[in-house]
């Protein structure tokens, strides 16, 4: 998206060019003073208190609808086959009332010095689609029997300009709050707990960062600039369970901190490269350079992504960085700075002296962060991110991501976190294009949504799936598969106000095949076929749902009490009965809708995995 954007930027810039020296008029904007500039007043930090009630408004013109889907960060194939793409799921009340759970929820406008900001919340997380969850009940679980509600909510602090070229410089902090239904802030204010704190101070109920805040096409967050800017760090279940409850008054609090704001700011003013997106980028590239670094000091800002590299000289400050995990080749977000005695700062161009741009402290992210925790853990750190890192040791070696000398630490540091991956994806794209289109077609990654086949597949778990022509005919029993949902487990969805794509799957084990006899339900909720028990592993070793939802579906299940299984169908269960919704409650499966078999699972990488037929953890 930032490349997209930047291109877009130069072109009009080139055009703009071009117009100029045709002699024809164009308009010049002026630099402007800020406000307050950086370092000449102390910032000024105000609180927030807005509710999270209100379901973001349908757009209702080309335009808007057309900003939504860029901003989208779903599948387009999500967006494309979703009925409603502004719901991820609605769930029963206990007054028999269907509730929607909208996938965006909007706060009112605040301001903060005559600036507009506005608190975004999804609260099943930006990814979700209304496909991604299946049923929801009255307490808030999933339909396939998982229990709570899975991943993360996000929230997302939005800046609203007056007018093209408005930006401020800010830092901010946001939690999520449960209050009584009047709105106030008293004793029975519960702030939500999050996963990690984002920049320093740490915290188990705040998320904090910084960043310059633009108009949209001025949004470049590869150097710190963006129109919205947040986390996926709540809990799905809580907020979801907070917005629902009629009691409750889900509220977002928070401290804005000015450092600065500006107008003028935009990429196509005169002279080029000096304002707006465009110009951030030439300085951070500028700034990164060979030359300037010999030569002095380099600048940093909050919110910018730095990539250390190793550089001839300076060996023993890259071994101090790697000693915290900061490595060559991985992309850091610079979420908070601070000056040698703890107080806040936007830049370190605020910093008179030389030696106090030195001492200066970063609070440093891995970008991607959730993806590689399993790395960093691996390598042996025990402490959450930020990790804070002093500005002069990563003065010298490091860069932006907008300095070619970047990309080849960067590749090398990719095939050194997972050469496997990567060296499959090189192998795809050095393919030609039809063998690329048959590998698309027949092979494919599949990511684990559910608890429901544990301990064998974990959630998160992603595995590479091939689905050549004639799968049923090379499938035995006990092996595990990828399948189309048959019409009644597409009503059990249903009914719970969920929805399938025409490209949703589901992983089960076959467990019984065609002429299989007295198919049973036995004590504790497991199966019988033949006579005997269904092949697999122990299907007790995973945690139990505490709701026991799958007692209530296997009351009427279709597959508890079957004679024999017919010439067409196949008997599937997943390897954790307590939460599976499988063959017990669906009933059978018919063999052609089996569509794949997993042959290895890439991710994470301790349990990485080529071949076999994932009997075993």
């Amino acid at each position: 998206k930032d490349a997209t954007m930047l291109l877009f930027h130069i072109i009009l810039l080139v055009i703009q060019c071009g117009i100029s020296t045709n002699g024809l008029s164009t308009t010049s904007t002026n630099p402007t003073t800020p406000k307050f500039a950086i370092g000449n007043k102390q910032p000024a930090t105000y609180t927030f208190s807005v509710p999270l009630t209100t379901p973001r408004p349908k757009p209702t013109s080309f335009i808007d609808t057309f900003i939504e889907l860029w901003n989208d960060p779903r599948p387009i194939s999500t967006i494309l086959t979703s009925n409603d793409r502004s719901l991820v799921g609605s769930r029963e009340n206990e007054s028999g009332d269907r509730q929607d759970i909208p996938y965006c929820i909007i706060s009112d406008e605040f301001q903060v010095e005559e600036e507009l900001f506005q608190i975004l919340l999804y609260p099943r997380g930006r990814f979700v689609g209304d496909s991604s969850s299946t049923s929801l009940d009255a307490n808030g679980n999933d339909s396939d029997g998982g229990g709570v509600i899975s991943g993360q909510a996000s929230a997302y602090l939005r800046y609203l300009p007056k007018k093209y070229g408005d930006e401020v410089d800010i830092a901010w902090k946001l939690r999520l709050a449960t209050n009584n239904a009047n709105g106030e802030t008293d004793s029975t204010t519960q702030y939500l707990s999050v996963i990690t704190a984002g920049g320093l101070p740490r915290s188990n109920t705040t998320w904090s960062a910084a960043m310059t805040f633009s108009s949209e096409m001025e949004a470049v967050e590869s150097v710190g600039r963006t129109t919205d800017w947040g986390s996926s760090i709540w809990s799905a279940q809580k907020v979801c369970d907070a917005y629902l409850q009629r009691d409750i008054d889900l509220r977002a609090h928070g401290e804005i901190t000015l450092f600065a704001k500006r107008s003028g700011e935009s990429s196509f003013a005169w002279p080029p490269l000096s304002k707006g997106a465009i110009g951030a980028v030439y300085k951070a590239a500028k700034q990164s350079s060979p030359q300037r670094i010999s030569a002095k000091q380099r600048e940093f800002r909050v919110g910018e992504v730095i990539v250390p590299r190793n550089i001839l000289g300076y060996e023993s400050a890259v071994d101090k960085l790697k000693q915290q995990f900061i490595y060559p080749g991985v992309d850091y977000r610079i979420m908070t700075m601070s000056d040698a005695d703890g107080n806040a700062i936007f830049s370190t161009e605020c910093l008179q002296d030389d030696n106090d741009k030195l001492a200066a402290r970063l609070a440093l992210r891995p970008c991607g962060w959730k993806l590689q925790q399993q790395l960093w853990k691996k390598n042996g750190m025990q402490t959450d991110w930020p990790v804070e890192i002093q500005a002069g040791l990563l003065s010298k070696v490091t860069t932006t991501r907008f300095n070619p000398e970047s990309a080849a630490p960067r590749i090398i540091s990719a095939f050194q976190r997972d050469w496997r991956t990567y060296t499959l994806a090189l192998c795809v794209a050095l393919t030609p294009i039809p063998l690329s289109l048959a590998a698309r077609n027949f092979v494919s990654f599949y990511v684990i949504p559910s608890a429901s086949m544990e301990p064998t597949l974990l959630k998160g778990d992603v595995l590479v799936v091939e689905k050549f022509p004639g799968v049923y005919q090379r499938t035995r029993r006990g092996d595990v598969i990828l399948f189309q949902p048959p019409p009644s487990l597409k009503e059990i969805v249903s009914n719970s106000g969920s929805q399938l794509s025409s490209t949703s799957l589901f992983v089960k084990r076959v467990v019984g095949l065609p002429g299989d006899i007295d198919v049973r339900l036995v004590q504790d909720n497991n199966v019988e076929i033949n006579g005997k028990e269904a092949v697999g592993p122990k299907r007790d070793t995973c945690t139990d749902e505490p709701l026991r939802l799958i007692d209530k579906l296997l009351v009427n299940g279709k597959g508890t009490n079957l004679d024999r299984l017919g010439e067409d169908d196949v008997f599937v269960l997943g390897d954790c009965k307590a939460v599976s919704v499988d063959s017990r409650v669906f009933g059978t499966l018919p063999k052609q809708n089996v569509v794949g078999k997993p042959f290895a699972r890439i991710w994470p990488l301790h349990r990485f995995k080529v071949g076999g037929d994932f009997r075993d953890t």
